[in-house]
């Protein structure tokens, strides 16, 4: 009965107090009745309703929630932490719109939060926006330097970002501070072939194995790792054993098409890369390398169908151009194959071999003066590759070319 009397004349700002403390010790359901008389007796505290909406949200009410988020940031629009969980709960909702603004408002009222920063960051990661993704994970990882899961996001966006030598720096941050961490582990040997350390990688995902033995990813990613390295055999064997264990594995059908390639296996290469693209049709490196396969195999019609599609899907694929007008040269198609070469030049236009080719081409449709000045382009930018290439070398120093 007293403690019936007491309740009653508890002050909304008791009431504020009484659901925080109950939510540090775990009773969610008692803060949540707390937090809900604190709006009712006291309806414009924004404190109160950002409460109630983050205990709502939790317990699975978010459009409840979000209402109550809107109300705190119109009775206090420089609130920072009800922007933030307003962005949360949007894009768990899925408008990731409204989300995307809530974050960046958030960033923008308190840009030191790491994880107003991180949170803003995987969102545009998620999104698309890698360039902006980047440069809050750059901010998180700053204002939390200890954070591993911020170094790992960090890692995806200059993965994505083709930034590969930074991704490796990020991704060995993380294991520095999650060693333990098999997600972080895998990320950092993918950066490791990427970079062309095929034998660290290896050491990173048999790390992972060691403690995960049924790693996928990680048996994956080791046997791309070896294909890289040219452990051809190695590699089959690997890749044999996942098909027959998870034979709807996209990315496996891939891997084992490579390798198949790489033993000039071509008809079982061309039949794992289609079962890839049946499983995954959208798999662009799938659609190129069977192309280049039905090249090796004088099948040119397949090569152009493979390389459209490829380009469909990355417009901007200069190496997808270049093999498009290697194929239709060879098929005849000239003025077609000059298209693509002019476009694989403009989309790259640091490879030599584009410029010789169109030359042919454009030798062979009587356009004499256009092919000598490309052919004398291409012998440019051939001597300024091996030149770059010269000075890279010469930078390494004699210790390191042994």
């Amino acid at each position: 009965m007293w403690l019936v009397l007491a309740a009653l004349w508890l002050q909304p700002v008791d009431w504020l107090a009484q659901g925080r403390a109950m939510k540090s010790r775990g009773d969610a359901q008692g803060a949540l009745a707390a937090f809900e008389r604190a709006v009712a007796t006291d309806p414009r505290s924004a404190a109160a309703r950002d409460e109630l909406g983050f205990l709502l949200a939790v317990s699975g009410r978010r459009p409840e929630a979000v209402l109550q988020f809107r109300e705190a940031i119109r009775l206090s629009p420089r609130f920072a932490a009800a922007h933030y969980h307003l962005a949360v709960a949007e894009w768990l909702e899925a408008d990731r719109e409204v989300a995307l603004e809530a974050a960046r408002q958030a960033v923008k009222l308190e840009p030191l939060n790491a994880e107003y920063r991180f949170r803003f960051g995987t969102m545009l990661y998620e999104s698309g926006s890698t360039e902006e993704s980047l440069q809050n994970l750059t901010a998180a990882t700053r204002a939390a330097p200890k954070r591993a899961d911020a170094w790992n996001q960090r890692g995806l966006a200059e993965q994505k970002l083709a930034r590969f030598a930074d991704a490796v720096r990020s991704f060995q941050a993380a294991v520095r501070l999650a060693p333990d961490n098999t997600e972080f582990r895998n990320s950092l040997g993918f950066a490791l072939v990427d970079t062309g350390q095929s034998d660290s990688a290896v050491a990173e995902f048999e790390h992972v194995l060691k403690r995960e033995p049924g790693n996928v990813a990680a048996r994956v990613n080791r046997a791309n790792a070896w294909l890289q390295k040219g452990d051809y055999d190695k590699a089959l064997i690997e890749l044999l054993a996942l098909k027959a264990e998870h034979p709807e594995h996209a990315v496996v059908r891939y891997d084992l098409g490579l390798a198949l390639k790489q033993k000039d296996r071509l008809e079982e290469a061309k039949a794992e890369l289609r079962e890839a693209l049946r499983l995954q049709p959208e798999m662009v490196e799938a659609h190129y390398t069977l192309g280049v396969t039905a090249w090796q195999d004088g099948e040119f019609a397949v090569t152009i169908e493979s390389m459209r599609n490829a380009i469909r899907l990355r417009p901007g694929y200069a190496e997808a151009h270049y093999m498009l007008g290697t194929a239709l040269k060879q098929s005849g198609a000239l003025e077609e194959a000059g298209a693509a070469l002019a476009e694989a030049i403009r989309l790259d236009p640091s490879t030599p071999g584009p410029y010789t080719l169109l030359a042919q081409v454009l030798q062979a449709s009587g356009k004499k003066q256009e092919a000598a000045k490309m052919f004398a382009r291409g012998a440019e930018v051939k001597r300024e590759l091996e030149s770059k290439q010269a000075r890279k070398l010469g930078a390494m120093g004699p210790a390191t070319r042994r």
